[in-house]
């Protein structure tokens, strides 16, 4: 009972490694898999050598790894300028507020003192 399940299996993936490849039609400006009126045929077979296949799809890695290094350096960078940005911008705050304290410190002090002379009267 267990090898029907496997017999199965084995018969689809013969049926499929015998399929011929479909014929592609190019409709106008698109690609299709079945007849269009005024549609032709297209040769969409992949003429490489398998050294060529191979080549590509190294060729593809490494672009791809590039790629990820690339992201993964402008991540680091922008992440790095945000926390500049970040440290600026309260170091301003700091500034601003220890600006402020001053001026209120020193518009405390500097109340104008009225002469005794014309100082109102105590009771």
């Amino acid at each position: 009972m267990k090898t029907l399940p496997h017999l199965l299996a084995a018969t689809a993936l013969a049926c499929c490694a015998t399929v011929p490849a479909q014929t592609v039609y190019r409709c106008g400006n698109s690609y299709s898999q079945t007849p269009c009126p005024g549609g032709s045929a297209v040769d969409a077979t992949d003429r490489r050598t398998p050294e060529q296949r191979k080549a590509h799809e190294a060729s593809v890695r490494e672009e791809k790894r590039a790629g990820d290094t690339l992201e993964k350096t402008r991540l680091k960078e922008e992440a790095a300028t945000r926390k500049a940005t970040e440290q600026a911008e309260k170091a301003q705050r700091d500034a601003d507020k220890a600006a402020q304290k001053a001026a209120d410190k020193k518009k405390s002090s500097s109340k104008e003192k009225i002469p005794a002379y014309r100082a109102p009267a105590q009771n």
